[in-house]
């Protein structure tokens, strides 16, 4: 319940553009306030040091641009997942820094590299059904690399059961894998007491091939799933992370307190929930 305050005691709301720089009384001692503020600088170049590393890192596994590629795509989104920490890193030791010169107002750079943080969460976002794709077309093509593996086996094999004279059964022959191309349409016996032989012999090798290629491509599946739950986990967590940085202007609340805020509320508990939301973001 909203608390009630009488008149000449009402306590000012502050603005999310107060939330974090606020013009403040500072007791401490001026050893360590000069302490603080020599670290404002180191802070900041240490932060732009690791967003120019991992843009770096993203912008070499992005070329050459293969839009369409899905390897390409994985390769890219992989990057960009596996360095998230890079950024965010980054962009902590970017806000305390600004945070600790307390200049009273949220720096116009701040304020844009906020407004970026809203961006790239989108993009994590739109990452999730991007990289699903690219995997479920990598699945298929390791699926057909699979399936391409006995293929010429079952064309030999069909071949061989539609045999009929020695000149067939020569070209049948030479599509067994592994065979020679030199091999006579003479025969010293039958053509079909051959063709009934070979397919005793080749039929269960094929059989064995198509069991393993069964187990292979169950494997590709499962494995499959589990990666691509923890990308999608990743991008998820990676989305929310910078969801809770970035804000469109400095006296609006971030992305993240939009989500959680309630809808339901009467308006003076929404003011209730505006001044506690205040109170964690100073804290």
């Amino acid at each position: 319940m909203p608390r009630s305050v009488e008149p000449g005691n009402q306590e000012e709301t502050q603005d999310y553009g107060d939330l974090n720089f606020q013009d403040q009384l500072d007791s401490r001692p001026a050893g360590k306030t000069n302490f603080i503020q020599d670290l404002v600088e180191p802070l900041k170049w240490v932060g732009f040091a690791l967003l120019g590393i991992y843009a770096a890192a993203v912008g070499a596994a992005a070329l050459p641009v293969k839009l369409l590629d899905p390897a390409w795509i994985s390769s890219v989104c992989g990057s960009i997942r596996g360095g998230v920490l890079f950024p965010l890193l980054a962009m902590v030791l970017i806000l305390i820094g600004a945070y600790l010169e307390r200049t009273g107002n949220e720096p116009p750079l701040i304020t844009r590299l906020r407004r970026l943080c809203s961006w790239v969460t989108l993009g994590f976002v739109l990452m999730i059904p991007l990289q699903i794709w690219s995997g479920q077309k990598l699945i298929d093509l390791a699926i057909q690399n699979q399936q391409a593996r006995v293929q010429p086996g079952e064309r030999a094999l069909r071949a061989l059961y539609a045999t009929t004279n020695a000149d067939e059964l020569q070209a049948a022959i030479r599509s067994i894998p592994g065979a020679s191309p030199n091999i006579s349409n003479r025969f010293d016996e039958p053509v079909r007491k051959i063709r009934d032989r070979l397919i005793a012999e080749i039929e269960p090798q094929l059989d064995k091939q198509k069991d393993q290629m069964k187990g292979v491509i169950g494997g590709i599946r499962r494995d499959s799933v589990i990666v691509l739950v923890k990308d999608t986990s990743q991008a998820l967590f990676s989305a929310l992370a910078f969801a809770a940085l970035g804000r469109s202007k400095s006296n609006r609340p971030t992305l993240l307190q939009k989500l959680v805020r309630p809808t339901n509320m009467p308006g003076a508990q929404l003011d209730e929930y505006d001044r506690f939301a205040n109170a964690n973001e100073k804290i």
